[in-house]
């Protein structure tokens, strides 16, 4: 991973949300188990034992803990191994992104997605997602979720925990990392947000243990981020 640049503090800490201070801040959203549960209808085990058939196994890289599943866990982390080997990592995707369409048929919103994206009103929106580009597509449409910006996994950049995603998003904005934030709910988020220095509010779901870092906001669910968002926490 490439060293990260320091993420200014959480604003909202001090009662007031990061990149609030007008209609041009934006927001960066995370999507699965953020705003909508995919992972528990998708069979990550199937597809990753299919993805290491087609594309073979990739060296061990380190990435973040975080509290998905393992099979979903390992299948990212073997695209994350695969990138740069653009053949490979397509055969895996593609083979994994199969199965995530089958579970965006049965995907299910995240408590508190209404109010939430009423929160977002007047502050332009990315969606930065680990799914693959159709999946996230169905995600979105099935749900009624609206995105300025979409930045799914693709071969042309190095997926979360990585910062490419992230840094795609503030470039196709037009917006700095201080006028903007993320919301996430994995290590992997907060990892990507402060590697290309933007604030991080991670979403606990209720978990007593969890790895984000002292530098982010970390609230339980949804409702908190939404008021967070509009100033009041």
């Amino acid at each position: 991973m490439t060293a990260a640049r320091p993420a200014p503090p959480v604003a909202a800490m001090e009662g007031r949300a990061p990149g609030a201070g007008g209609r041009g801040a934006a927001v960066l959203l995370d999507l699965d188990k953020t705003l909508v549960n995919v992972e528990d209808h998708v069979d990550y085990c199937r597809a990753l034992r299919e993805a290491r058939a087609v594309a073979g196994t990739a060296a061990q890289v380190v990435v973040p803990r975080t509290h998905w599943a393992r099979c979903a866990l390992e299948a990212m982390r073997l695209l994350v191994a695969l990138a740069g080997e653009r053949d490979r990592w397509r055969l895996a995707s593609d083979i994994i992104e199969r199965y995530e369409l089958a579970g965006a048929a049965a995907s299910a919103p995240m408590s508190g997605l209404g109010g939430f994206l009423a929160a977002l009103e007047g502050r332009r929106r990315a969606v930065v997602t680990l799914l693959g580009p159709r999946a996230t597509e169905a995600v979105l449409r099935r749900h009624g979720i609206r995105a300025d910006l979409v930045v799914a996994r693709d071969p042309a950049r190095r997926i979360k925990p990585h910062p490419d995603q992230v840094e795609a998003a503030l470039a196709l904005l037009g917006v700095r990392p201080e006028e903007a934030v993320m919301v996430g709910d994995s290590e992997w988020d907060e990892a990507a947000a402060r590697a290309a220095g933007v604030p991080f509010i991670g979403l606990s779901l209720g978990r007593r243990r969890h790895g984000f870092g002292a530098g982010s906001l970390v609230v339980r669910d949804l409702e908190e981020a939404a008021t967070v968002l509009r100033g009041g926490g």
